[in-house]
């Protein structure tokens, strides 16, 4: 039987010439041509995934073909070509750029254990170094390279110690600015929540002040304003002003009332006097008198506490008072649930973190 071509003709078989093929119509020509352009568009764009790419190339250095597992890995890591499509595509052959750290350092040390056994030392040292470079604790498996490629590591890694230190020291550094940065975002997150728990467990209360009010005597217009010290100096001295007045009054009204009549004495004779007086009359002198100070005082005080109430006085107050404010939600639950399904019950906990 005689072999046949993928596109179902003999090896001998002939094609028409161009000159005996038959004329499509125009618009059959333009549809086909249109059809052509697009699909070598679509196998032009067509690029396969990061894993698929670096398999390619790894079959190639499995087999021993270095210089085109070489080139492939050239191509997969040279930043100036397109990243790789996500998901597999048909197209591996169009080159395109890997972008996953693990594959890139895994292409970097295929290539340069490739580029060892091409003899081509210096171009796999640029591999290593920048392998290094990006993970200064990288440590090459024996398992997977061969001992002349470990030993170009530990030469490589001699070399650069100096900014392997420095890499490895500015990493630190960055990471210990960045625990700082998260510790100072919780920090503020938990001084906000705290701002917030105060703001909502108070209640603002707005007190509408009266012109009347402020009029009363013993520092209730002060004590209205807000002014506690006025406020108790008022009280306390309306209160013994005008106590000392009431008590001077009662006082007096006790000595005005005493009997200064003159009685017999028991055992007869001419009436006797048993008041003295003089002492009395001084005594309702002083009691005058005292009441007089006292009255006046008092008198002066309220009319002083209901002029400086008025003065300052304040058309509302502002106070703030305790409002309960709900706990935070526990940050786990869990209850129990009970199903009925085919064939009995079935018992289980429901969580929620």
């Amino acid at each position: 039987m005689a072999a046949r071509t993928p596109g179902g003709k003999s090896p001998g078989a002939r094609f028409p010439s161009v000159g005996s093929r038959r004329a499509l119509p125009a618009p059959r020509r333009l549809a086909a041509a249109a059809a052509g352009a697009l699909a070598l568009c679509s196998a032009a764009l067509a690029r396969a995934d990061d894993m698929q790419q670096f398999e390619v190339a790894k079959t190639r250095f499995d087999a021993g073909s270095y210089e085109e597992a070489v080139s492939r890995f050239a191509a997969m890591l040279d930043p100036a070509n397109p990243p790789c499509e996500r998901g597999p595509t048909e197209a591996a052959s169009t080159p395109c750029r890997i972008s996953e750290p693990d594959l890139i350092e895994r292409a970097r040390g295929l290539a340069a254990a490739a580029l060892v056994a091409l003899r081509r030392t210096s171009e796999a040292d640029a591999y290593i170094e920048q392998i290094l470079l990006a993970n200064p604790g990288y440590a090459p498996n024996p398992a997977v390279f061969q001992p002349e490629v470990i030993d170009r590591f530990s030469a490589v890694r001699a070399r650069i110690r100096a900014r392997l230190e420095e890499v490895t020291q500015q990493r630190a550094e960055a990471q210990r600015a960045a625990r700082l940065r998260i510790e100072q975002r919780r920090q503020d997150e938990r001084r906000w929540v705290a701002e917030l728990q105060r703001l909502a467990g108070r209640e603002r209360v707005v007190d509408q002040n009266s012109r009347w009010i402020a009029m009363l005597p013993f520092g209730v217009g002060q004590f209205q304003n807000g002014d506690e010290g006025f406020g108790w100096f008022f009280l306390v001295s309306q209160a013994v002003a005008g106590g000392t007045s009431i008590v001077s009054a009662l006082a007096l009204a006790s000595y005005q009332n005493v009997d200064v009549t003159a009685r017999p004495p028991p055992q007869g004779g001419g009436p006797v006097q048993s008041v003295d007086i003089d002492a009395l009359n001084r005594r309702i002198g002083t009691a005058a008198a005292v009441n007089r100070v006292a009255f006046g005082a008092f008198a002066t005080l309220v009319a002083a506490g209901i002029a400086h109430a008025q003065i300052t006085f304040v058309p509302q107050t502002v106070a703030f008072r305790a409002r309960p404010v709900p706990p935070p939600p526990p940050s786990f639950t869990a209850a129990p649930t009970i199903s009925a399904l085919p064939g009995g019950l079935y018992a289980g906990v429901a969580g929620r973190f």
